[in-house]
């Protein structure tokens, strides 16, 4: 039997309780995100979204460019993003987790899926090339 496996995985506990997925060469700025008015932010090559703060335990992440065999039950959102570099980043805001991984050539469409909106315990970032 073949499963898949996701392309990135990990336990960490993210302090400020908010993940950044971005172009390995953006620099674009998410600090004007308001997380009190939304789960989540694009700016540019850059989205921000909420997970489980540190102080609640850790969030296992999981980026996939292929279907999971078990889908987490709520999507967060689903975004365009522009992937020029052809890499792209997960990082928490002081860099403390910070994963690389290959990307798609021009954009990708990310949608974010979790198993509590409010605050994520769980998160799969399912990665798509726009237009498949």
């Amino acid at each position: 039997m073949v499963t898949s496996s996701p392309s990135v995985a990990f336990l960490a506990k993210i302090e400020h309780g908010c993940l950044i997925l971005q172009d390995a060469g953006s620099e674009d700025d998410v600090s004007d995100w308001d997380p009190t008015s939304s789960s989540w932010y694009r700016e540019g090559s850059s989205l921000i979204f909420s997970v489980q703060a540190g102080v609640d335990g850790p969030v296992e992440c999981e980026v996939w460019k292929s279907a999971p065999l078990t889908v987490l039950p709520s999507k967060l959102f689903e975004a365009s993003l522009a992937c020029s570099s052809g890499w792209l980043v997960l990082h928490d805001a002081n860099d403390h987790v910070r994963m690389q991984f290959s990307g798609f050539r021009d954009s990708v469409i990310c949608s974010v899926m979790v198993d509590d909106p409010q605050f994520p315990s769980k998160v799969q970032i399912l990665l798509s090339a726009e237009g498949e």
